[in-house]
């Protein structure tokens, strides 16, 4: 499937709705993060389009990663998204953002869960020479529920009336990739239940963490959005993993 020709497409269709709908053209293109050359371009990072479709394809285990909307003051195309600083100076390669470090810790940890269940320590990968490379590489899809520009928050019932108004596309979006892990990232259970109720009918709550489908076998996680800071980065890594480690017991995915 050539993913990007898939993403434009639905892309051309919300922008279309969200304008008949009075919800604006400025939306923020997302799906499979591009996997090219790297761009450091007037103090900006960005990726240009590589070879992502044959990495998802090829790949065992791919993430899905579903996040509520664009934090941002304009659009721009999450897919060339990098996580490195701007204006750092082209040779400086640094992570600093907690949403980033945050998901590219979450992600290296359960892209290498072992064969028998385990996750690696915190510890062992907290290390921006380890996750950040990992992470430029991985199967990972980034999609937003609400596709316009946001801020750093939105009320969960804000939220729920966007997914409500563009279920379709979105729930269209979400099938598409077949991810085996769903990484639902905040907005109090409304990204897991909407999931649950429109896309993974039979999912089964194994613990606080992690849900199962029996009938895709597919995982999917109620997570702490990336930014939340009422535990540590340690203990939200930690937790998650555990709560995979328990359920994967059961599942081996």
């Amino acid at each position: 499937m050539n993913y990007k020709q898939f993403e434009d497409n639905i892309f051309a269709e919300w922008r279309k709705r969200s304008v008949a709908n009075g919800d604006g053209c400025e939306l923020a293109p997302d799906g499979l993060l591009y996997r090219g050359r790297f761009v450091y371009k007037d103090g900006y990072w960005s990726r240009e389009p590589g070879n992502e479709n044959a990495i998802w394809e090829r790949a065992k285990r791919r993430v899905l990663i579903l996040t509520k909307d664009l934090n941002d003051e304009e659009a721009w195309d999450i897919r060339a998204e990098t996580g490195r600083n701007n204006f750092s100076g082209e040779n400086n390669v640094v992570v600093s953002a907690p949403f980033y470090k945050n998901l590219m810790r979450w992600v290296y940890g359960l892209l290498t869960i072992d064969v028998n269940g385990h996750a690696k320590k915190f510890a062992e990968i907290d290390r921006q020479d380890v996750y950040r490379p990992f992470y430029d590489q991985a199967p990972v899809a980034r999609v937003n529920c609400k596709k316009q520009v946001g801020k750093s928050s939105i009320e969960t019932s804000v939220l729920k009336s966007y997914m409500e108004r563009y279920k379709d596309l979105l729930v269209k979006q979400i099938a598409a990739y077949d991810a085996n892990i769903l990484l639902c990232c905040g907005a109090s259970g409304a990204i897991k239940d909407f999931v649950a109720e429109n896309y993974l009918t039979d999912l089964l709550k194994l613990n606080n963490w992690v849900y199962y489908s029996p009938r895709t076998h597919k995982m999917v996680i109620d997570s702490w959005h990336p930014t939340y800071t009422g535990d540590t980065h340690e203990k939200m890594y930690s937790d998650m993993m555990s709560g995979v480690e328990e359920a994967w017991s059961r599942i081996k995915l």
